[in-house]
Order: C-alpha cells, then sequence, then structure tokens
C-alpha cells in the first residue's frame, strides 16, 4: 500500500508546511485538488492547485506530486497538457496527472458552463483524458473532436518522465471504461455516501474495471474522507488500510488532519512503513 497526503492550504505558510511534514513522514505523494471555490462555503479560502503544486514542486526533493482531481469544467485539455509538462519539469519527473469531470454547480457557475448531463459528462470525459494523453505522448496532430477540436499544437519540451502517470476518477461503467482506454491509476472517493454503501459500490467497481482492464495492472486509489475517517483512531487506520487493500486498493490518499486529530496522525506517521503491506 502506498499513501498520500491531501492538502487545500488556506496559504502557502501552510501549504509549505504541510509538504515539510509529509515528505518527512514518508508519504509517497503530497496531493492538491483544483476548484475554483469551495464548494459549500465559499468563504473558505481556495487557492489555485496547479499553482500550488508549482510551488510543491520547485521546493521539495523526492515525493511525488499531483492534483486529484484537475477540473474538467473549466479546462481545456489542451492547456492541461501544458500544465502538466511545465509541472513536470519543475518538480524533475517527479508529478502525477489525476482528472476528472467535475460535478459541482458551483464550478459549471463559475466556468459559465451549463450543467452536463450524466452523458455529456462522460463524453467529454472521454474526449478530453484521450486529447491530454496525446498531447503528454507527444502527439500533436490536429484533433476535430465534438467537444475540443484544436489545431497547431506544440508540446516543446516533452515530459521528463518517459510517460506522465494519468489518473482518471470514475464510477460510472462507462466512466471506468475511460479508466481502462487510458488511465494508469483510477481514483475514487464516497462523496456523500455511507462508508458500507461506498465500500460495496467498490467492490463491483473493482469487479467492473478488472474485466475492462483484461489483466492489465494499474494504480488504485482510494480518497478516503466524508463517511470514512482515517483519524478517528490508530486501529481504525489499520482496518481501513486492510479492508480496502482486500479489495484492491494499492494507493490510500488521506486528508491533512484538523486540530483534533493532530495526535492520531502522529502516531500513523510514525509507523507508516508497518502499513504498506
Amino acid at each position: 500500500m502506498r499513501f498520500g497526503l491531501k492538502v487545500n492550504p488556506a496559504g502557502w505558510d501552510d501549504a509549505a508546511y504541510w509538504a515539510g511534514v509529509a515528505e518527512s513522514a514518508g508519504f509517497d505523494g503530497l496531493w492538491t485538488g483544483d476548484n475554483l471555490r469551495n464548494p459549500r462555503d465559499a468563504a473558505i479560502p481556495v487557492h489555485d492547485g496547479p499553482t500550488v503544486i508549482a510551488g510543491w514542486a520547485a521546493t521539495t526533493t523526492k515525493i511525488r506530486v499531483g492534483l486529484l482531481i484537475a477540473n474538467m469544467v473549466f479546462r481545456q485539455p489542451t492547456l492541461l497538457a501544458k500544465q502538466a509538462t511545465t509541472l513536470d519539469h519543475i518538480s524533475g519527473g517527479r508529478f502525477d496527472l489525476g482528472i476528472g469531470s467535475g460535478v459541482w454547480p458551483t464550478d459549471h457557475g463559475m466556468a459559465g458552463t451549463p450543467v452536463w448531463t450524466a452523458r455529456e459528462r462522460t463524453d467529454r470525459l472521454a474526449e478530453f483524458v484521450a486529447v491530454v494523453e496525446r498531447l503528454l505522448s507527444g502527439d500533436v496532430s490536429d484533433h476535430d473532436g465534438p467537444y475540443y477540436p484544436y489545431t497547431l499544437a506544440a508540446m516543446a519540451p516533452g515530459t521528463v518522465q518517459e510517460r506522465l502517470p494519468l489518473i482518471v476518477a470514475a464510477n460510472a461503467p462507462r466512466a471506468l471504461a475511460v479508466v481502462a482506454a487510458h488511465a494508469d491509476g483510477w481514483v475514487t472517493f464516497p462523496g456523500a455516501a455511507a462508508e458500507e454503501e461506498f465500500y460495496t459500490k467498490s467492490v463491483e467497481r473493482g469487479r467492473a474495471l478488472d474485466e475492462l482492464l483484461g489483466g492489465r495492472e494499474i494504480r488504485r486509489i482510494l480518497l478516503a474522507y466524508g463517511q470514512i475517517d482515517p483519524w478517528a483512531s490508530e486501529d481504525g487506520f489499520a482496518r481501513l488500510v486492510e479492508r480496502y487493500q482486500q479489495i484492491g486498493f494499492n494507493e490510500l490518499v488521506v486528508y491533512a488532519p484538523k486540530e483534533h486529530e493532530l495526535a492520531v496522525f502522529e502516531k500513523v506517521t510514525a509507523r507508516l512503513d508497518t502499513y504498506r503491506g
């Protein structure tokens, strides 16, 4: 099991502090999100995700940095591919790119984009991810797709990594097919679902993904929040790791702890390697 820490920092001091904690504790990855605002409370500070990643990329030395998840509601795939390449260079080849279709009306509102139907959202995700993948591979030929056409693309310089890892957020069958066709990793998260409901759905989705992958192995990332509380207790953390590892997850990304969760966080991170299995 690999472990990542997700931080939505209030400012650079906060971002720098948690980067230092994550790197010294031995986390494998350091992640942030990609929203223009907090979807529930507009007063909560939110910074631009790729900009935060650029700061982390320049000030850390070994931990991987990444977006969970880049939001296609307000990004063109050509722009995201260029940002990903730049972040890969700043980090010296330590950047991972997660992509998701976005679901919050606040994202659509700030982007000035009508809320898409479920079918259109998945159709867009399929085209968006395919475009990013081909651009990052160096294929800059013109594209005449229904949602994201472009001409005259250039991707110089290319990525530092031979293949920059693409991680796709997906739950529905058609979105899981996008993962199987283009991604190096799959990320899922409970949202507002109860933990038992989400666990059952995760088993079903994992099996569906297995069929689509046809034996190919990819990263399977659980983003723990909502009804999944990794900082309730040390034993709870251990049970969380064991439970989801048993159904195929090989990476757990947890949010930075709140003040009342610090005691458990510190105990867990002091023995992080013992949970790897």
